[in-house]
This record gives structure tokens, C-alpha cells and sequence, in this order.
């Protein structure tokens, strides 16, 4: 584990910036990988948008239906605020950064980065339990077996679809979804080798990569929501509040077995 760090005392200037009241209604957060934003909703509307670093390409942020597991007041590199996600196959969470220069970016090794005057304010309104929704173009890295993320996932429901396979959904690439991947690919004529490239995400209909955000997303999306000041979403996705990054086209860069320590968190 790592140790608890002291923490720093935020500038004078920082403490002075005047902070949104609590909502009175229970929040979900609304993670955009796309957009670099988290969002969060209050009764289903938007009620603040804050700028987020997420992973880089080769290190995407796991996209799915999640919760906050764990808060923690940390320091140094993970700022002063960490939230841990309830994502199974590894220690992923929202926190604060010593770099603030990243966030709006495609930076971290998977977990989202906020400034710190940010992530203290989310801190404050969200509980354990709170829903988190991570949401984007979903990742299309080359998998294979030892691979972990949301695109195994997608691969584990298609194969459960196609009744290649039986497991559960998991988001690690084990044996057994070797073998049904063997299996699809000897029925489709592809490449027998267990490792999901290309040409099998397309023959699973999962090439290219499509959007799907969460029905009450979609919902909450399409009505007014009352001006607080604050940006409110364009065409149905919370906008970017940073300098933009370069910007990110799917990406198939091979990933080998999750070497990640299950005590050490993705950054």
C-alpha cells in the first residue's frame, strides 16, 4: 500500500475561491472520456462540469457502470482527494495531482486526475455507494489472455451472444475466453490465435468502436437543465472546460497480461 502523505497547505488564493453549495438531491457522476470532463448530476440534472485528465491509449480509463468504493485523503502525485471506483479487475479512482498541467489531457495510466480545488469540491458532495457512470468511444486495444479492461468485456458479452461463450462478464481475459475466441475465430476463418486484433473485433461487430451512454443519460441529456452558470451539455455530452489535448482516434496497440499490482492504483 501506498503510505499516507502529508499534505501540503493550498495556496491563499485557492482557499479563497468561492465553492458551489452541496446539492440538495442525490448526485451520480458522469465521467466523459471523450470529452475529458466529469459531470455531476443532481436528480438527473446537470448541476457542475469539471475539466479531467483520463489514461492514454495503451492505458484507457475502464468505461462502464461503476461506483465510489473508498474515499481517502492522500497527497503527493495522487493530490489530495482519492475516490476508488468499484472497478473489479483492478484500483482505479478519481483523485487530485501534483501536475495540474494534465488535466484536459489523455495523461494517466487509467484513474482521472482532477486539480485539487476540483476533486475537494466532488469529495464533499458524493458518499461510497455513489453511482459513477464512465462513458466514451470504447477502447479497441489488440487482447489477449492475462488482458484486462472494458474492451474484454465487450468481447465476453459478444461471445456470450454468439453462444462461444459461457463465463461471466469480468473484464480479465482468462483460459476460457481463449478458447471461445479460438472457437469463433476457427468458425469465421480468421487467424487462430486467441488474441483479439482487428479483424476479430469486426467479425464480433465491434470494430469500429460506437458510443452508447446510459439511457438516463440520454434522457437527462435531452431536457433543460436551468442555467447556473456553469457550462451545460452540448448535443447530449457535458463540454470540455480545459485546453484541449491532441485529439484520440481508436487505437489497436497490443496490451500484454495486466502486470499491475492489485495493492498499487493505475494513477
Amino acid at each position: 500500500m501506498l503510505p499516507c502523505l502529508a499534505l501540503v497547505p493550498p495556496p491563499a488564493a485557492i482557499l479563497s475561491l468561492p465553492a458551489d453549495p452541496r446539492p440538495k438531491e442525490p448526485v451520480r457522476l458522469v465521467i466523459d472520456t471523450d470529452n475529458r470532463t466529469l459531470s455531476v448530476y443532481a436528480n438527473q440534472k446537470l448541476y457542475r462540469t469539471f475539466p479531467v485528465a483520463v489514461g492514454k491509449s495503451s492505458t484507457p480509463t475502464p468505461l462502464g457502470s461503476w461506483q465510489i468504493a473508498e474515499k481517502a485523503i492522500w497527497g503527493g502525485a495522487f493530490g489530495t482527494r482519492w475516490m476508488r471506483l468499484s472497478i473489479p479487475y483492478g484500483i482505479y479512482g478519481v483523485h487530485g495531482t501534483n501536475n495540474p498541467g494534465s488535466v484536459g489531457h489523455f495523461a494517466s495510466h487509467g484513474c482521472v486526475r482532477m486539480r485539487n480545488r476540483d476533486v475537494e469540491q466532488v469529495y464533499a458532495w458524493v458518499e461510497e455507494g455513489t453511482p459513477v457512470d464512465i462513458v466514451g468511444t470504447p477502447p479497441r486495444r489488440a487482447v489477449a489472455e492475462g488482458s484486462r479492461g472494458s474492451e474484454v468485456s465487450d468481447i465476453q458479452r459478444a461471445l456470450l451472444a454468439t453462444g462461444d461463450y459461457a463465463g461471466p462478464i469480468s473484464g480479465v481475459y482468462t483460459s476460457q475466453l481463449t478458447q471461445a475466441v479460438e472457437r469463433f475465430q476457427a468458425r469465421h476463418g480468421l487467424r487462430v490465435d486467441g488474441v483479439v486484433h482487428r479483424p476479430t473485433y469486426e467479425a464480433l461487430g465491434l470494430y469500429p468502436p460506437k458510443r452508447v451512454d446510459p439511457p438516463w443519460l440520454q434522457k437527462a441529456s435531452s431536457q433543460p437543465t436551468q442555467d447556473r452558470g456553469h457550462h451545460a451539455p452540448a448535443h447530449g455530452r457535458p463540454v470540455l472546460l480545459a485546453r484541449r489535448g491532441p485529439g484520440r482516434s481508436p487505437q489497436l496497440a497490443p496490451t500484454g497480461p495486466s502486470r499491475r499490482a492489485v495493492s498499487e492504483p493505475s494513477g
